[in-house]
């Protein structure tokens, strides 16, 4: 059975933990910036250098080559979005949670063993949870990229013998896989969403019952 110095040691630890995965998130974070910032340089010269080269053979002019990118920069642009916003949300829920485990820890005997294990344990499961839907977007996102930077190479090295059709058929397959993995993505992270939320449900039930027990006492 687990004694009051027990859970404190076990807090301290989780503490300990989150103030490290702080650290962590935050190096992840302003490490997928620059990825992002360097791959939008790749991209953007690639597709420049894909640009001049076709409207230097009168087969397409430079605006309508803008044109015919738009689409596919456009769910790349929201995706990156998306990316930086759920690395924020996780960076912060993590901050979150250390102040939160922090404040029982400090409450000491105000709180119920078994709650505060139940509260633990609910905190391990959200965090869990969210880790998933960091890691499915960050590959998804760099599976993206990396597809888009082969495919743009791929029209490069064909060199003057590029043509619009080339173009046209390279842009279709991307912007097809583009639809199909965002609708994969949005899938499994509405599957945890659902998840989350039934633990959050448990998070508001435990903190009722604390707040019953201090206001008893």
């Amino acid at each position: 059975m687990q004694t009051a110095d027990d859970m404190k040691r076990i807090t301290e630890e989780m503490v300990s933990s989150y103030e490290s995965r702080i650290v962590n998130v935050a190096m992840i974070i302003d490490n997928t910036h620059k990825i992002i910032e360097n791959f939008r340089i790749i991209r953007n010269e690639m597709s420049n250098h894909l640009k001049e080269r076709l409207a230097k053979e009168d087969t397409l002019r430079k605006k309508d080559f803008d044109n015919m990118m738009r689409n596919v920069l456009l769910m790349q642009d929201r995706r990156e979005e998306e990316v930086r916003d759920l690395l924020k949300t996780f960076l912060e829920e993590l901050k979150e949670m250390a102040e939160i485990i922090k404040k029982q820890l400090a409450d000491g005997n105000k709180v119920r063993i078994e709650d505060f294990k139940s509260l633990l344990d609910s905190i391990r499961t959200r965090q869990t949870q969210r880790g998933n839907e960091v890691d499915i977007m960050l590959k998804e996102f760099h599976e993206e990229y990396t597809e888009m930077t082969k495919s743009l190479n791929e029209l490069l090295r064909k060199g003057e013998a590029v043509r619009i059709q080339d173009l046209k058929s390279i842009l279709k397959n991307i912007h097809n896989k583009q639809m199909n993995r965002s609708k994969e993505v949005r899938e499994k992270l509405d599957e945890f969403r659902k998840q989350r939320e039934e633990t959050e449900l448990k998070w508001k039930n435990i903190f009722v019952n604390d707040a019953h027990i201090r206001a008893i006492n």
